[in-house]
C-alpha cells in the first residue's frame, strides 16, 4: 500500500470530543504516523472551528503535517460552540477526489454516510475510522457492504494514547 496516494479527512471536533469522552487524549503525532503506516496517507486535512483558545493544538497539528481547514464557529443560546464542518469536509473530499487514490474519513457520526457510500461506489474509499464501536452509527452497521471499511480508533489506544 506504500505506493498509494491516500488522503485522510478528519472531523476534528468529532474526533477530539469522542476520544475525550472515552477518558483519554490522542497523540496527534502518533496518529499521523499511524495514518501513514497503516493506510499510506500522504495528506491529512483536519477540519475544525477556529477558536483562539486552541492555538497550541493548531500549532501542534501543523507541526505534525496536518493541513488545517478552519471554519468560523457559531455560539448557540446555551453558549455551546459549534463549527459545523461537515459540509466543508464533504465538499473538500469531493473537490480533491482526482488527487488521491483512496480516502480515509475520520468521524463518528452518520453525517458522512452518503459520502462514504459514494466513495465506496467509486472505488475511492479506503476506510471510515470511527472513534469507538459503541458510538458507531447504526446506519454503517446495517449496511453489510461497510463491514470491511469500518475501523475503530479506540482499538489503537495503546499506540495512540497521549501521555501527559
Amino acid at each position: 500500500m506504500n505506493n498509494y496516494n491516500n488522503y485522510a479527512f478528519i472531523d476534528g471536533q468529532n474526533l477530539d470530543k469522542s476520544i475525550k469522552g472515552q477518558g483519554w487524549l490522542i497523540d496527534y503525532k502518533k496518529f499521523r504516523q499511524f495514518l501513514t503506516s497503516r493506510f499510506a496517507v500522504k495528506r491529512v486535512f483536519y477540519f475544525i472551528g477556529y477558536i483562539e483558545d486552541y492555538l497550541p493544538l493548531y500549532k501542534d497539528l501543523r507541526k505534525n503535517n496536518y493541513s488545517m481547514c478552519f471554519r468560523k464557529p457559531v455560539i448557540d443560546r446555551d453558549g455551546n460552540i459549534k463549527a459545523n464542518v461537515d459540509s466543508n469536509l464533504i465538499t473538500h473530499t469531493l473537490i480533491k477526489i482526482n488527487n488521491y487514490d483512496k480516502a480515509i474519513i475520520v468521524a463518528g457520526d452518520s453525517d458522512y454516510y452518503f459520502l462514504a457510500k459514494y466513495l465506496m461506489r467509486q472505488d475511492k474509499l479506503c476506510q471510515v475510522l470511527v472513534p469507538c464501536k459503541s458510538k458507531c452509527p447504526k446506519i454503517y452497521k446495517k449496511n453489510n457492504k461497510f463491514r470491511n471499511y469500518i475501523s475503530y480508533i479506540s482499538r489503537q489506544k495503546d499506540i495512540l494514547y497521549k501521555k501527559k
